[in-house]
């Protein structure tokens, strides 16, 4: 396997199941969160594909993940690297302010680069940083040179700061502290929601509760990349008497980064796991917050790694699936370690995930670990042994808490009266292979026989209820795709409905977020052909959708490349152009294409136009 697809794969199995806005420790977004992405099988089935009309044989076989589970002995954590600082600045490219670095900002004016290591649990703990409090500074009749920084952080003249002693309250006769009324009626939703987190910091100075400082801390990241918020707030949560200039607002976006990260790093020292492993995803630059954050740490795999295995010690769900897919595509490990003992502590995590957080992103993948065994290329050694009925086993687990399809919960109640989110608590992707599994046809002969050896045969009926709770209840765009193949070609037992067809067609292709590209390929057939009362042929359409697939596949889905390919060697639904004729055909043939092989072959004997 190459790099980029080892890159591919990680990157898509790393944010299978993204943990939810509500929460570090959270596992699942909803079936409607825009955020979640899904692996998609996008490496082409090599099946020749006839360019007019366009209908693709397709089979329903994915790809799947080559590799499962047996009884492997539980490979050690790799010993925690000491680092010298838990994060290395960069240079912000994606901001648009002709200012200094944020490389220069540390070196001259914070505390960041003297931070303690993050990976040192056993460092001396430091008073928790408040949040930048005026009123309490002032109250204490600081020197002028204090109120000067002041200043500068809130970027106040002195005339604004004179205005805070008539919003102020008068102490009461009790000796409590003065506060701070805010005017919160020119506030947007936006500000409100994050002067609503400061107030609640702010009470919990003394205290420094971990769950509430962390909801402070993910505040911060992301507010300090939302643009009209640093440009008209300060970290106190108070609206500025105008707009910041771009110098200014980089630096107040550096304030609010900076705290940010002294925060971050206090929760870590205190081994707090949702602080571990928001500081992996951030590593990993795949966080499950909105934030910019590539263009501020340095990606470090390695420290990615030990992060998220320190949380999954600690129990944090995601940080076990995050953990177990580091390992199963080696991104961060030991250089010394081979595939099998990567692979090794790949599945201890996966199996701790599923048994001691319930996380069925680790069931599906200890599922199809045994569903198709490991072997290791080095040796031919098995790895993990074919196990259909452990396999079988581990996919019921992950839908168990669907209430339509898997088992009811032992208590009786419906999924929906659970505390989390039903797409918390079903994966549709192990939903999705057990709907392959009983359509059984389309199978690899050997997984055939394996599962008729342990009595599971055909049923169509329970194949079909599968694919439509997961492409319905699930939104799951590999299901939707399935269905639209179904009613375009009249499988299990389904009509051929063309309207239908395009309809699932075109939820998977449009999917968030991003399209499944196998699906934008059968939308680019459909446009080629047209369908009677249905849809009119266009030219444009059928080449648009295939050019989307290829980038959607990153080149990888071979009878895309080949269909562009033939577009422009005819100039359908474009100019023709023998030069891009030729690089798709080239990667149509390079990925196994027979047909793209056999144009390329014919040499001269092929021409545009």
């Amino acid at each position: 396997m190459s790099g980029r697809s080892k890159q591919t794969l990680y990157d898509t199995h790393i944010n299978m199941y993204p943990p939810s806005r509500g929460g570090a420790g959270a596992q699942v977004t909803t079936m409607d969160s825009p955020s979640r992405s899904v692996p998609y099988p996008v490496d082409d089935v090599q099946q020749p594909m006839s360019p007019i009309p366009l209908q693709s044989a397709m089979t329903s076989q994915s790809i799947r993940s080559n590799s499962t589970l047996g009884e492997i002995s539980k490979a050690g954590t790799p010993t925690n690297t000491r680092y010298d600082q838990p994060f290395t600045f960069n240079s912000p490219s994606g901001l648009q302010h002709s200012t200094d670095s944020f490389t220069n900002f540390v070196h001259n004016n914070s505390s960041v680069d003297t931070f303690q290591s993050a990976s040192d649990s056993s460092a001396q703990l430091a008073a928790p940083p408040p949040p930048y409090n005026e009123t309490e500074l002032r109250s204490r009749n600081l020197p002028d040179e204090s109120q000067n920084f002041l200043q500068e952080k809130a970027y106040r003249k002195p005339s604004d700061l004179a205005e805070l002693e008539e919003t102020r309250e008068k102490p009461a006769a009790t000796g409590e502290k003065p506060i701070l009324k805010r005017d919160l009626s020119q506030y947007n939703e936006r500000a409100k929601r994050f002067h609503e987190v400061y107030e609640i910091t702010v009470n919990d100075s003394p205290n420094f509760t971990p769950n509430k400082q962390m909801k402070w801390c993910e505040t911060l990241f992301e507010y300090a990349f939302i643009d009209e918020f640093i440009g008209n707030y300060n970290i106190n949560g108070d609206k500025l008497k105008r707009t910041l200039t771009p110098d200014e607002t980089l630096k107040n976006q550096k304030i609010i980064l900076e705290h940010a990260l002294k925060v971050l790093t206090k929760l870590i020292t205190l081994q707090y796991g949702p602080a571990l492993y928001l500081m992996a995803t951030l590593y990993s630059h795949q966080p499950y917050i909105q934030v910019k954050i590539q263009s501020v740490i340095a990606r470090n795999d390695v420290k990615a790694l030990d992060y998220y295995s320190r949380a999954a010690v600690l129990d944090l769900s995601d940080a076990c699936y995050r953990a177990g897919v580091c390992y199963e595509y080696e991104r961060g490990t030991p250089a010394d370690w081979n595939k099998t003992r990567c692979l090794q502590k790949a599945i201890y995590f996966y199996e701790k995930g599923a048994l001691s957080c319930q996380n069925v992103a680790c069931m599906y993948k200890l599922g199809m670990f045994c569903l198709h065994g490991v072997i290791d290329p080095a040796s031919g050694q098995a790895i993990v042994h074919q196990d259909i009925k452990a396999a079988l086993s581990w996919f019921g687990r992950a839908i168990r808490r669907d209430e339509k399809v898997g088992q009811t919960r032992k208590d009786n109640k419906p999924a929906e009266a659970s505390d989390k989110p039903l797409g918390d608590l079903v994966s549709p992707q192990a939903m999705y292979e057990l709907a392959k599994i009983y359509e059984f046809e389309g199978l690899a002969p050997q997984l055939q026989q394996g599962l008729a050896a342990v009595g599971i045969i055909q049923d169509t009926v329970r194949a079909l209820r599968y694919y439509h709770r997961c492409a319905t209840r699930f939104s799951y765009p590999l299901a939707q795709w399935r269905l639209g193949q179904c009613y375009e070609f009249g499988h299990l037992n389904l009509p051929v409905i063309a309207n239908k067809s395009i309809a699932w067609y075109a939820k998977a292709a449009t999917a968030k977020p991003r399209g499944n590209p196998i699906a934008m390929m059968a939308l680019s057939g459909w446009y080629l052909t047209g369908a009677t009362g249905v849809l009119k042929s266009n030219n444009k359409e059928a080449y648009s959708w295939a050019r989307k697939a290829c980038q959607a596949s990153e080149g990888k889905l071979a009878r895309a490349e080949y269909a562009l390919g033939f577009y422009y060697e005819k100039g359908i639904g474009c100019k023709p152009n023998a030069d891009s004729a030729r690089d798709h055909y080239t990667k149509a043939a390079q990925a196994g294409h027979q047909k793209a092989q056999e144009r390329l072959r014919g040499g001269n004997e092929w021409r545009v136009g």
